[in-house]
């Protein structure tokens, strides 16, 4: 699909998902009776699990107030999508036996918590996917067809890769060969999701949208690490690209599945900023819509996280409208919606031929 069509189709599917958010349109017809939408992942699908963040505006890794894509998809279907878990950041874990999002800021694919990894985190849980899933099925025991399950996840995994390329090259290592060493590292990732999703199928799982990584090398941390490290840009696109193509060769090829390509849906969202209506990408450093925020010593390093992002912190009165990243990573609102509008035409077009 070429530039301007690719356009065309975003935008038009931006003005169903405003007219499914007023109460008509698709969201009534609701294709294949999706009566729950069940969650897994790590940030970018996270709908409040550290609470603790609500007591300064923020709450969700975005331009709070603003929903994410998993709650307006959620929406779309006549559904509301909250946290399966509550806690982190000194608070008691308490589970919530209504919620179906279990996606946890900071998780990884299948590695256990990492807390002071790179981003210097030792607030958030990071519970991984592979323990997302166990934990759905102690509760729940299966999964049924009239469910949506929703699983995105590898942007930490990228991240923590990209480190170790780093300190290959801190070490002594060639650049070139380092990230040639690292890459099958990556790939397994890729491998260790598809996994997941077979273990999904396997568990009764019927309509399981799968969405690979965003090109990490397009945020605003991609900007800040090439100019720390040349190079760094192409080694995050590298390193993606690597785990993208483990998860899609490992993928079982069902029609129960739908695979979501969110790292072309980046990539062109990045080529057509400003036609979306956005001022500000992701290509400087600095380019995000949130300030920083005075946060406890222990959780000082997130301070600059969208998690604690509220309109208090804004930029500018429009800053969740006219940037791209709320912080260094995580789309904000304006983002967020465009990625929901996306990802629904694909959902609705995929439950309907299933009719």
């Amino acid at each position: 699909m070429d530039s301007r069509s690719w356009l065309r189709l975003v935008l038009s599917c931006a003005v169903c998902l405003t007219v499914s958010a007023c109460g008509g349109g698709i969201a009534s017809d609701n294709p294949n009776r999706i009566e729950q939408v069940v969650s897994f992942g790590d940030s970018l699908s996270d709908v409040g699990t550290y609470a603790y963040a609500s007591g300064f505006g923020g709450g969700r890794y975005t331009t709070n107030p603003g929903l994410i894509a998993v709650q307006r998809i959620a929406a779309h279907y006549n559904v509301t999508l909250t946290p399966a878990l509550t806690g982190g950041f000194g608070q008691p874990s308490v589970n919530q036996p209504n919620g179906f999002g279990y996606a946890q800021g900071g998780a990884r694919v299948a590695n256990p918590p990492n807390p002071g990894d790179a981003t210097g985190d030792t607030g958030e849980l990071q519970t991984p996917v592979t323990s997302q899933v166990a934990a759905y099925l102690a509760q729940h025991q299966r999964f049924n067809t009239h469910q949506l399950v929703l699983i995105q996840a590898g942007g930490n995994d990228v991240q923590d890769v990209y480190g170790a390329w780093v300190n290959a090259i801190q070490s002594g290592t060639d650049p070139a060969t380092a990230l040639t060493a690292v890459l099958p590292t990556a790939t397994q990732v890729g491998n260790q999701l598809a996994g997941i999703v077979q273990t999904l199928l396997a568990n009764g799982a019927k309509h399981v949208a799968v969405q690979n990584v965003p090109d990490l090398s397009k945020t605003p941390a991609g900007a800040a690490a090439e100019q720390q490290l040349p190079g760094s840009m192409q080694a995050l696109q590298q390193i993606t690209q690597a785990l993208n193509t483990g998860l899609a060769a490992a993928l079982p090829a069902s029609t129960a599945v739908l695979q979501i390509d969110a790292y072309t849906f980046f990539n062109q969202t990045a080529a057509n900023f400003q036609s979306l209506g956005f001022q500000y990408d992701g290509s400087n450093a600095t380019q995000v819509a949130c300030g920083p925020i005075p946060l406890p010593i222990p959780y000082a390093a997130d301070s600059d996280s969208a998690l604690f992002c509220s309109p208090s912190t804004y930029v500018a009165p429009n800053a969740d409208q006219i940037y791209m990243f709320a912080d260094a990573y995580h789309p904000s609102t304006h983002l967020q919606q465009l990625i929901a509008a996306y990802e629904m035409g694909l959902t609705d077009a995929w439950l309907g031929s299933q009719n």
